[in-house]
């Protein structure tokens, strides 16, 4: 993709204020320029290649590839997995509230997913997909960084350096694909799931809600992360934050603050 020299400007606001992060904290951002007609270029970026754990950004590409089989008719959206195909897990989302043998379809269990941030759902899609298939997914579409090695909430890896993994320009190129599929069915789908996330606490806490961010947020013991798709009068664009080593409170502070500027620039600033 090319880079942009006007969003110069734009990267030296931001590194002003990850300069007075702690000196060990590790911060990635990108903002891309989308457009149907035009290549899709790099406004501003930093570290986009540093490698990052997961902390439930694997849901965009779980819910990229769900839509993608059932786009090549390989799946149908509205079978169902039950919650018995595998453990009831904590952290966020609603399903562990719930009692009884019960089932979902794979399209509500993506909103569940994308929409609470349900860690179950998850583990539930990564079980009945398949985790190599969905790493093949990823390296099909070519984010070089991308590895599920475990499901959510399991720690049973982690000591074993077997995190996820994930980087902010794979997260970006995800994002150009999803942008991409918007006017597919499946793609408006997506696009619709990913308005309704209940999460809006890093870059959007200060947007105000006149403004849907179409997005994923994730957190895990010293990572934040938020990633999303914003329509604006001037044009459409994608921005990525991830931040790691750094205390969560202070990571959604910086976010925010990050996400103030990357919305008036190109809003404003951007020709």
């Amino acid at each position: 993709m090319e880079k942009l020299i006007v969003g110069q400007w734009l990267e030296h606001k931001i590194n002003e204020y990850i300069q007075q992060m702690p000196s060990d904290a590790s911060i990635s951002y990108v903002v891309l320029r989308l457009s149907d007609e035009a290549e899709t270029s790099i406004i501003a970026s930093a570290k986009e290649n540093a490698v990052y754990t997961g902390a439930s950004l694997e849901s965009l590409v779980i819910l990229e590839y769900v839509f993608h089989l059932a786009k090549e008719g390989q799946l149908d959206l509205h079978d169902t997995v039950s919650l018995q195909r595998s453990p009831r897990v904590g952290g966020r989302g609603a399903l562990q509230e719930l009692l009884g043998v019960r089932s979902f379809s794979y399209l509500e269990l993506c909103r569940f997913m994308i929409i609470f941030g349900d860690n179950w759902a998850t583990n539930l899609l990564i079980t009945t997909l398949g985790m190599e298939y969905i790493n093949a997914r990823a390296e099909q579409l070519g984010l070089s960084s991308f590895t599920l090695h475990r499901y959510m909430m399991d720690d049973s890896r982690t000591f074993v350096a077997e995190d996820n993994e994930i980087s902010a320009i794979d997260m970006a190129l995800l994002l150009d694909q999803i942008y991409r599929l918007r006017d597919t069915v499946e793609g408006r789908e997506m696009w619709t799931i990913l308005g309704r996330h209940q999460y809006n606490d890093i870059l959007s806490f200060h947007w105000g809600g006149d403004t849907t961010f179409h997005h994923m947020t994730g957190s895990a013991t010293d990572v934040v992360s938020d990633v999303g798709l914003i329509e604006t009068m001037n044009g459409d664009f994608a921005f990525v934050f991830m931040a790691q080593h750094m205390q969560p409170d202070e990571a959604k502070q910086l976010g925010a603050r990050i996400g103030v500027l990357m919305k008036e620039f190109v809003e404003e600033a951007l020709p």
